[in-house]
C-alpha cells in the first residue's frame, strides 16, 4: 500500500514532470551529523538504471552474472516482490569500461513496465506479477548503426499520447514508436544513429516534440509521426553526447556537450510557415557538461559544469551564458529540485542539501550515503529518497522529523 500523503509517483526517467523537479513539501532544513535516517539498505547488482515508483512498489534493473534482471521491490522494506531474468549477451564491439549495465531506465505505462537492456532486449512486463507480455530484440529486428565507441543501449523509453518512443539507432531508423498493448510498431523515423543522452519530450515553438541526440547533433521529431522537424549540428570528438537538454522557455533549449570540442549552447526553435528552424544563440566552451542533470529555475540553470576531470557546482544565466557563480568541492553530481532546495548526489556518494539562487550556494547539510561510483540519479517520492550505487539500493528519510 502507498504511504499516507504520498506525492506523485515516479513513472519515467526525469520524474513526474520529466525535468527532475518534484512537487513535495516537508523536507528537513538540516540533517544530523551522520546524515539523514536510513530506513533500509540491501544488496543490488550492477547497473545505472534509475528507480521508478508506483503505489508503493519500486522498480529498476540490474546485472547478475550473465543475466539482466528487472526487479520489483517493496518501497517500505526493500524486499523483493518479483524478478524477471533473461540471458544477456554483449555485442562483440561493446566496451565494458564502465561495467555491464544496464544503462537505461524503464518506463511504467498503466499496469505494465517497459525495460531495455544494454544489448537492446526490450521487455514489457505485467507490473503486478512480472509476467512478460511482449518483447522485441531491437538490434536483431531493426539493425544497429555502429558508433565510434560502443557502450550499449542507454536511451530510456518514453511515453507520448499512448505511444512508447525508443531510441533504436538502427541501420534504417533512428527512433521507433510502439503500441504498449501488444508492442506493434506505430511509426519509424528516418535513418540515423543515436548517442547516449536521454531524450526529452516537451512542447516548444508551439508543438510537441521528441528531442534526442544523434552523434552529429540534436534532432527534433514529431512524436505523433516520427517526422524530423529540425536538426542542429554539434562539433564532436566521438559523438558521445551524454547531457539531457534543458528547456528554458517556450522557444529555447540549453544543450550541453563534453570533451575538447564541447560546451554549452542555447538553441532557439522557431516556426516559419509550418517549418521549424533551430538557431544557435550563443556557445561557450566554459559550460561543458557530461552525464549529469541540470535544473532550470527562472533565468538560471544550476548543476555540475565541467568535464570528466574537473567540474564545479555552478549557476549560469541561460539567456546569455553568463556564469553567476562556481563552487569547488563537489564532484560530478546528479541534481533534483524539491521544496525550494537542490538535492544533489555526487559520484563519490556524497548527498548534499542546499539552497541556490543567482547570488550563490548555501549548503544546508551533506553526508556520504553511497559508494563510488554513484552515477544513478536518486528518486524522491514525498520525503523519501531512494538511492543506488553499483552494489546497493537504499531508502532515506528526508522529512523534518527524519533525524
Amino acid at each position: 500500500m502507498a504511504r499516507p500523503g504520498l506525492a506523485e509517483d515516479w513513472l519515467q526517467w526525469g520524474g513526474p514532470h520529466g525535468d527532475f523537479t518534484v512537487e513535495t513539501k516537508g523536507l528537513a532544513e538540516k540533517w544530523p551529523a551522520n546524515g539523514p535516517r536510513l530506513l533500509w539498505k540491501r544488496a543490488l547488482g550492477d547497473g545505472y538504471s534509475s528507480i521508478l515508483c508506483k503505489d508503493g512498489q519500486l522498480l529498476t534493473m540490474y546485472s547478475d552474472g550473465g543475466e539482466e534482471v528487472v526487479v520489483s521491490l517493496n518501497a517500505e522494506s526493500g524486499k523483493t516482490n518479483w524478478e524477471h531474468r533473461y540471458i544477456r549477451e554483449f555485442w562483440p564491439d561493446m566496451t565494458l569500461q564502465f561495467g555491464p549495465g544496464p544503462n537505461a531506465t524503464p518506463l511504467i505505462v498503466r499496469d505494465r513496465i517497459i525495460s531495455i537492456g544494454i544489448a537492446g532486449q526490450m521487455r514489457c512486463l505485467d507490473l503486478t506479477s512480472g509476467k512478460m507480455l511482449w518483447k522485441h530484440e531491437l538490434s536483431e529486428e531493426f539493425g544497429r548503426k555502429k558508433r565510434v565507441e560502443e557502450y550499449g543501449y542507454s536511451g530510456s523509453p518514453m511515453i507520448h499520447q499512448d505511444k512508447i518512443i525508443v531510441q533504436v539507432g538502427g541501420d534504417l531508423h533512428a527512433v521507433i514508436a510502439f503500441h504498449p498493448e501488444d508492442g506493434a510498431v506505430a511509426w519509424k523515423s528516418e535513418a540515423g544513429g543515436v548517442s547516449y543522452a536521454p531524450a526529452t519530450i516537451t512542447r516548444i515553438a508551439g508543438r510537441d516534440q521528441y528531442i534526442y541526440f544523434s552523434p552529429e547533433g540534436v534532432v527534433g521529431l514529431d512524436p505523433f509521426t516520427g517526422r524530423t522537424l529540425w536538426r542542429s549540428p554539434i562539433e564532436f570528438n566521438n559523438g558521445n553526447h551524454l547531457t539531457p537538454v534543458v528547456k528554458c522557455d517556450e522557444e529555447h533549449l540549453w544543450v550541453g556537450s563534453q570533451f575538447l570540442t564541447g560546451g554549452g549552447r542555447l538553441l532557439r526553435i522557431t516556426d516559419h510557415d509550418g517549418e521549424l528552424r533551430a538557431e544557435e544563440v550563443w556557445f561557450d566552451k566554459k559550460l561543458r557538461a557530461s552525464h549529469w542533470t541540470l535544473i532550470r529555475l527562472g533565468d538560471h540553470v544550476y548543476g555540475s559544469i565541467g568535464d570528466n576531470n574537473v567540474s564545479f557546482l555552478s549557476a549560469f544565466e541561460w539567456k546569455t551564458g553568463k556564469i553567476a557563480w562556481r563552487q569547488r568541492g563537489f564532484l560530478k553530481a546528479q541534481s533534483l529540485y524539491a521544496d525550494g532546495k537542490l538535492l544533489f548526489l555526487d559520484e563519490n556518494g556524497q548527498l548534499v542539501l542546499a539552497r541556490v539562487s543567482p547570488a550563490g550556494l548555501e549548503v544546508l547539510s551533506k553526508a556520504r550515503v553511497a559508494d563510488p561510483v554513484a552515477w544513478t540519479i536518486p528518486t524522491l517520492v514525498s520525503t523519501r529518497l531512494y538511492v543506488r550505487d553499483r552494489k546497493h539500493i537504499m531508502a532515506l528519510d528526508l522529512s523534518q522529523d527524519g533525524g
